[in-house]
């Protein structure tokens, strides 16, 4: 697969950032690593704030997928949950230097970073909040579907993260999503 220019300075600038740190790392060096001379940064970018927020923006799950969110719509609920905890593993295993970098104490105290990083979640929320919606036959108060929503992102995010510390990694089977599903489902039925 071709990988454009663009493509290449910001997938170096991810490998730098999450390496070196934001501040620490230069736009010479992002240009000299990608291959590109440094002024085809800035013919993209602005500047490197421009690159981060770029960055930053370019990573949503929801945007990654897109295409299957009429699948999933049309799916029943508990299947459709189950499937979307699939793509959530998925994109987070496709994403590692990216999670790395997003969450280094440095970008953690960037206030614009945060502020997308909260709308990236938010994004995610609702996606997973429909579908806890549809799969409980009784119901629920939206502040508990919320608190399930959260359980939901949150389990199978510190399963990946425990499973990327780990000697082996632990996978993402069929099973760990489905009773992960099932058992905030049940929680939310009492």
């Amino acid at each position: 697969m071709l990988v454009s220019k663009k493509e290449k300075i910001v997938q170096t600038a991810l490998e730098l950032f999450t390496e070196q740190g934001f501040k620490a790392t230069t736009t010479k060096e992002i240009a000299v690593k990608s291959g590109v001379a440094e002024g085809l940064i800035f013919y993209y970018f602005k500047d490197k704030n421009e690159l981060l927020n770029y960055l930053v923006s370019k990573f949503s799950f929801v945007e990654s997928i897109d295409s299957e969110m009429k699948e999933l719509a049309e799916m029943e609920p508990v299947p459709a949950l189950i499937q979307l905890g699939h793509f959530y593993s998925d994109f987070l295993s496709r994403n590692k230097g990216y999670l790395s970098f997003i969450w280094s104490p440095e970008m953690v105290q960037n206030k614009d970073v945060n502020g997308q990083v909260v709308d990236l979640v938010y994004s995610i929320s609702k996606q997973i909040n429909k579908h806890l919606k549809r799969a409980v036959s009784s119901r629920v108060e939206e502040k508990t579907i919320e608190l399930a929503t959260t359980m939901f992102l949150s389990t199978l995010l510190t399963h990946f993260m425990i499973g990327e510390r780990a000697a082996d990694e632990i996978p993402f089977e069929e099973e760990y999503i489905e009773r992960v599903v099932n058992f905030i489902l049940k929680g939310l039925s009492n």
